[in-house]
């Protein structure tokens, strides 16, 4: 079970608990306003049992519309939702730059030709870095 399934299971125990009765995670989809279309693939994010090798990848809208039926803030979810996806969820902490590249570097839904352009321009501000720092 990741963050993002960990943080609805304990919203949906407080909303069961709040209502006093059951809510399955059908009616949870439904109270969402997912239809049957939709149904099974909102199911799957929600399935513990479900294998994420490369990070829970949520799509927001999901995490909004579930933030909306569950006492849990929708801030508090997203950033589930990004732990579970593999992201640093830090608050107003600063960024770890380097981090943050490796991550980008390594997403497979990145397109190469995005990667070289970024591989390029850091290479770029390297290169500029040390000749000022040459020049100094």
């Amino acid at each position: 079970m990741d963050a993002f399934q960990r943080a609805v299971a304990e919203a949906r125990r407080q909303l069961i608990h709040d209502e006093g009765h059951n809510v399955s995670v059908r009616e949870l989809i439904r109270r969402a306003g997912f239809d049957d279309t939709r149904r099974a693939s909102v199911a799957r994010h929600l399935n513990p049992n479900q294998l994420w090798p490369k990070g829970h990848k949520v799509p927001p809208d999901i995490v909004r519309a579930l933030a909306a039926v569950l006492p849990i803030s929708e801030s508090d979810l997203m950033k589930a939702a990004q732990v579970a996806a593999g992201y640093q969820a830090r608050g107003d902490e600063q960024r770890d730059l380097g981090f943050e590249v490796a991550r980008f570097l390594g997403d497979e839904e990145v397109p190469e030709e995005e990667k070289a352009r970024l591989r390029a321009r850091l290479l770029q501000l390297i290169a500029e870095d040390l000749q000022r720092s040459r020049g100094e």
